[in-house]
């Protein structure tokens, strides 16, 4: 599947119903007015499959879904949806269960399970359809929940929390030939959040702290004192087991810095001629411009000067 739906190019009065039309026929999910609906209805949802899973994303006004017999008879998922909320948030019924979510929450659920949505405001959210096939192994013996919420904001859930985004942030550059491997590290994480051992899931656990470790150099990558104790105090674990991270992916945690910050100032050169070199270079965290001069010619094959006169370059990095 490959979707995108707008109600961008309708006529005001006929919205709402093409949208529920849509929704209908693509999700299987029935979409009407909030009775207090004001102004002209906006919607937008996006939908991209790659190997075992389905991609999500909404960016609409409030409306209320439902999912009941008529809907889960037009079509079964057969997987879990998880949920990511950056809205306001949204009061959900699952099975009988009512959970309200905030902004930054988890929410795992049995996309084939009864279900009301009302947002508080608009929808904006990102969601993963997982396949039962690939979760339902890992959950914990206590059984399969219709729905747990995740806070995302510590502990396991943050792990699945960043693991999810960087899932979706990076959707069109992951190959699909890895998507299963990094569905079922999606899968493992998301057990483990929803109870099952950690000691059970090492590989998952630890994909998922170079995830979060790759996230915060790239948040502060520009600073000068970015430093293995800084990114360690931050995930909450030690230097050591931060360097064995990236031993694990065949690099070194200064590799990967520098080789970030090479990137980042290649682009800064081809996309803002005008800036100084050397701005460039202090700009994104190197202390010498000396050291950044070699640095950028082991890696690239050519001086910065060469770049900003459109000479070809290679690339001797990380992937």
């Amino acid at each position: 599947m490959q979707l995108h739906l707008t109600t961008d190019d309708l006529p005001e009065q006929d919205r709402i119903a093409a949208w529920n039309a849509a929704i209908f026929d693509t999700l299987a999910i029935t979409a009407r007015p909030l009775p207090h609906g004001t102004g002209a209805f906006r919607a937008r949802f996006a939908a991209c499959s790659r190997g075992p899973l389905l991609h999500c994303s909404f960016d609409s006004d409030g409306f209320q879904a439902t999912r009941k017999s008529r809907e889960i008879a037009h079509r079964q998922w057969h997987g879990y949806r998880v949920y990511r909320e950056y809205g306001p948030g949204v009061r959900f019924t699952i099975a009988g269960q009512e959970i309200t979510t905030i902004t930054g929450d988890l929410l795992v659920a049995d996309a084939d399970a009864l279900f009301e949505a009302v947002p508080q405001g608009r929808y904006s959210d990102e969601s993963c359809l997982l396949p039962k096939t690939l979760l339902t192994p890992h959950l914990s013996p206590r059984g399969q929940p219709s729905a747990i919420r995740l806070s995302g904001l510590r502990g396991p859930e943050a792990l699945a929390a960043r693991y999810l985004d960087a899932l979706t942030q990076n959707w069109d550059a992951i190959p699909e030939s890895s998507m299963l491997p990094v569905a079922e590290t999606l899968a493992r994480l998301i057990a483990i959040a929803c109870g099952a051992t950690a000691e059970d899931q090492p590989d998952a656990v630890r994909a998922a702290r170079l995830v979060q470790a790759k996230q915060h150099i790239a948040s502060r990558l520009a600073d000068p004192n970015l430093s293995p104790a800084g990114v360690a105090a931050a995930l909450g674990i030690s230097v050591r087991a931060l360097h064995l991270l990236f031993e694990s992916s065949s690099t070194s945690f200064s590799r990967y810095v520098l080789d970030r910050r090479l990137r980042a100032c290649h682009a800064a050169l081809v996309g803002d001629p005008h800036r100084a070199v050397t701005d460039i270079a202090f700009g994104w965290g190197f202390g010498s411009l000396s050291g950044f001069y070699r640095a950028f010619h082991s890696a690239f094959g050519v001086p910065p000067s060469d770049v900003r006169a459109g000479k070809p370059t290679h690339h001797e990095g990380l992937d």
